[in-house]
């Protein structure tokens, strides 16, 4: 198979399975013999066409004669990634794009549907414009919804929290190419030697304005495979992930339970800004998660870490110092990274995960001692499960407050109740919220 014959093969498995995109691409570019560039172009065409795979059926089922739901869906996957080429890749040759989709249906549904990709795909590009979406005048919701790419559900929710203009803002940033972001392994390096040392990569590096220990790069391309890597000098965190563990302020000597640990990124976070010298009870329900855990332990070298299988629901240790509840979430903020999440969120899973983030968040409360702290975040925007979850918990728990994360972080993350709230379309990095909370006597 070539680079655009894996591209499908992905696709239709992200769709027919729960498993996130990001893990069944890199098991699926494990396996091959691809070229780097190869698997460059693999990864564009999975991850862009997660994207914008609503704006592309839209073009596509405004020129197909006949019910687009009845197409094959290998076919589908074939016209949207040759769609997608044409619109968005511009050193790839249009009529190489065509060819390319062609000569796959040719395999994997014969002949006829082959003619038809070519000639549906030739007459776009025979056209000066493209269908257009309903005016914003006459239908906002079903105009940005197309045109940007996201369910008609979600983008009619955040129009009713933030107005029109904002919810376009906010899918438009959804639909750019992520930096990633990798977070210094301060026990082992520094960020100016891990720079140098990527340099020599040829990888494009810059220091990240939010904090000390994170470099962002362009792409991530082959880096999980180098040595840096493999040596435990570095691992791959937003700086919105990071910005939790710096707010946690871990210290020398404490014990630190985390709720839902895996993978780990925010337990080996908090253990390497103690220099590990502190003990993280890393928790989660999953035996194979909890697995991950113990690998990302091991690369970079920590000791302080303790995964547990356990249900952090139902609290069995003496109380600690501080708590991380990293709660899970419908991930609503970091969807531009995680293309799948927004085709398959449903709005009534919000409210299932309301519940379960304030059970999660009474049991993180069990565990924390008189002046000890509970941080609890989240990867969402959405304030009923953000803000929502947090005043109803102070509302039952007068002995907590909240302490301004201003203290410890840039303010420009920070909301005007002292909360971390980074917006994709503000700071250019995930969506995400973080609460610290202090038990007094």
């Amino acid at each position: 198979m070539n680079a655009r014959h894996h591209a499908i093969h992905i696709l239709d498995r992200v769709f027919r399975s729960h498993d996130f995109a990001d893990v069944i691409l890199d098991e699926n570019l494990r396996k091959t013999r691809l070229s780097h560039q190869d698997r460059a172009l693999v990864t564009e065409l999975v991850y862009g066409t997660l994207r914008w795979q609503k704006w592309l059926d839209w073009i596509l089922q405004h020129t197909y004669h006949g019910d687009w739901l009845k197409v094959p869906a290998k076919v589908r996957l074939a016209l949207e990634i040759g769609l997608y080429q044409i619109l968005f890749l511009d050193r790839i040759p249009d009529h190489a794009s065509v060819n390319e989709s062609v000569k796959i249906v040719v395999k994997v549904k014969g002949i006829g549907w082959a003619r038809i990709v070519n000639a549906i795909l030739r007459e776009i590009l025979r056209r000066s414009e493209f269908p257009v979406p309903p005016p914003m005048e006459e239908d906002p919701v079903k105009a940005i919804a197309i045109r940007w790419s996201h369910p008609e559900w979600l983008v009619q929710k955040w129009i009713e929290l933030w107005g029109v203009e904002r919810t376009l803002s906010l899918c438009r940033a959804d639909n750019e190419r992520p930096s990633m972001g990798i977070r210094v392994n301060r026990m082992r390096t520094d960020r100016a030697n891990l720079t140098e040392n990527l340099q020599r990569l040829n990888v494009n590096v810059k220091a990240s304005q939010l904090l000390d220990d994170f470099l962002l790069i362009d792409k991530g391309g082959e880096l999980l495979d180098s040595m840096p890597f493999k040596e435990g000098l570095f691992s791959v965190q937003d700086e919105s992930a990071g910005l939790v563990g710096i707010l946690m302020d871990p210290q020398p000597g404490e014990r630190i339970v985390d709720m839902a640990a895996a993978p780990g990124g925010k337990s080996m976070h908090m253990a390497e800004l103690a220099n590990d010298r502190l003990t993280v009870i890393a928790l989660d329900l999953h035996r194979i998660r909890i697995r991950k855990v113990r690998e990302n332990k091991k690369r970079l070298g920590l000791k302080s870490i303790h995964p547990v299988v356990a249900d952090s629901r139902k609290p069995c240790f003496r109380r600690v110092d501080r708590v991380l509840l990293d709660a899970p979430c419908s991930g609503l903020g970091v969807i531009r990274r995680r293309g799948e999440l927004r085709w398959r969120r449903q709005p009534e899973e919000i409210s299932r995960s309301v519940i379960l983030q304030k059970a999660m968040l009474e049991a993180g409360a069990c565990l924390v001692r008189q002046e000890g702290v509970l941080v609890y975040s989240t990867c969402s925007i959405l304030p009923e499960e953000n803000e929502g979850v947090v005043d109803h918990f102070l509302n039952r728990h007068p002995d907590f407050v909240v302490e301004d994360a201003r203290r410890f972080v840039d303010s420009r993350v920070v909301s005007d109740r002292g909360f971390i709230q980074t917006w994709p379309d503000e700071h250019g990095i995930d969506g995400s919220f973080a609460v610290r909370l202090k038990r007094m006597r």
